[in-house]
């Protein structure tokens, strides 16, 4: 048995940005345990910062939309196109994505200066491209709902679109533009961080499962892996999709996770042919910086099925080759199925959980872990040191899934950590 400050359970984008932001001063002892299974999300990410995108509903596909223009299109009167509202994401969150992704080009550089390891960070904008007069509409919408964020919507002509962008179809009539969306190499990212946290001291226990977590009563102790106990002062849940099971564990409380399936295809690599992000009422459209051509996504909730489907497949290469035609020719490389850890709302599960000590969640986030991911680890390492927040966490923590208000108000516990040579981390 091994005894540290704190344990993270998980070692994808989330956990390993706790990892990092835990260990910069290096004056805690840090274990990461992880194991790959099947579907894990950070493998299966676009590495869309498409903070404007994710929080109005276009980030992945213009999910709703497609729906609500399709039976526009079936015959409804273009006046019902009223009804078409954007799916945009509370205020928090909003807020949540917008000081996350403002932080990538800092951090960027200080992965790289100081660690020597490249998330492959690129200024690309997202595009949301236009067909007909629904897209428009819909775009419309979507601008009216935000109207303090103006500034970081740009609309362009067809001309303008196309001389930006000239591999786009032709019959495209415009595009609305997300100057602050950028991008990143997904599998980058998450090596950075572990490997920036190993640099910093942390223990990674790789391809090492996690089978039970240790309590004392109302305290969280240690977590029991497949190579043997590591006792904890503070345990902290960064399972992706499978963040149910270890709160189970921890709590006896179910925690509102679930896996929902996103389908994708790559291509082999190709020439530059996009100079930003694209995304379509059919799919979006991602050329990252080794010249593949990521086109995604579907949003399947259906367990942990890992399955790719031929016609989910086809649908998504379909819209890819009506924006982009010359994709026809090009060759499929690879195609998978990612498990994003879903919420009810949402929106990512962070901080304490009512009545236990010695625990911290840092999960939920969805479709957007890549981007929240460097704004979770600040706000976690602010947590385990007792520091106030840099934002408001209240819309955030697993209370908001509690009926009974009494058990609430239990949740108003401090999490701190001494700054003795022990490092040890206590609830008061």
């Amino acid at each position: 048995m091994k005894h540290y400050d704190v344990v993270i359970c998980g070692g994808g984008v989330i956990g390993g940005a706790v990892a990092f932001a835990l260990s910069r001063n290096r004056d805690l002892n840090i274990a990461l345990v992880d194991f790959k299974k099947p579907g894990n999300a950070s493998r299966a990410s676009a590495g869309g910062l498409w903070a404007m995108g994710e929080s109005t509903g276009l980030g992945c596909g213009v999910i709703l939309f497609k729906t609500l223009s399709k039976q526009l299109r079936q015959g409804a009167d273009v006046s019902d196109a009223s009804a078409m509202k954007p799916h945009i994401m509370p205020k928090p969150f909003f807020d949540l994505a917008m000081m996350s992704n403002a932080m990538y080009p800092a951090l960027n550089q200080e992965l790289l200066e100081k660690h020597g390891v490249d998330m492959k960070f690129e200024k690309t904008g997202l595009k949301f491209v236009l067909f007909d007069q629904y897209d428009r509409i819909y775009a419309e919408h979507i601008a009216a709902a935000v109207p303090d964020r103006q500034q970081h919507i740009r609309w362009l002509d067809k001309a303008t679109l196309l001389a930006e962008e000239p591999n786009i179809a032709p019959d495209a009539i415009g595009a609305m533009e997300f100057d602050t969306d950028h991008q990143i190499n997904p599998y980058r990212l998450n090596d950075a961080y572990v490997e920036a946290a190993r640099q910093n001291g942390v223990d990674l226990y790789l391809n090492t499962s996690i089978t039970a977590i240790e309590r004392q009563g109302h305290r969280v102790t240690g977590v029991q892996t497949s190579r043997g106990k590591l006792s904890a002062g503070m345990v902290i849940n960064a399972a992706g999709a499978w963040a149910e099971q270890i709160n189970l564990w921890a709590t006896g409380m179910q925690m509102p996770v679930f896996p929902v399936k996103g389908q994708v295809l790559v291509s082999e690599r190709l020439p530059k042919i996009l100079n930003s992000c694209i995304t379509t009422s059919d799919c979006y459209i991602a050329q990252k910086d080794n010249g593949e051509i990521l086109i995604g996504s579907t949003t399947e909730e259906c367990g942990y099925d890992t399955r790719t489907d031929l016609n989910q497949l086809k649908s998504l290469a379909r819209g890819a080759m009506k924006t982009i035609p010359q994709l026809r020719d090009m060759n499929i490389k690879r195609c998978w199925a990612g498990l994003r850890p879903g919420s009810p709302d949402e929106l990512p599960i962070l901080g304490p959980v009512p009545g236990i000590a010695g625990y911290l969640t840092a999960c939920g986030h969805f479709r957007t872990g890549m981007l929240t991911s460097a704004i979770t680890g600040k706000l976690l390492n602010e947590l385990v040191r007792g520091e106030p927040t840099s934002v408001d966490i209240s819309p955030f923590l697993y209370q908001r899934f509690l009926h009974d208000k009494g058990e609430k108000a239990d949740a108003a516990y401090s999490v701190t950590a001494s700054s003795s040579s022990e490092n040890r981390i206590a609830n008061s």
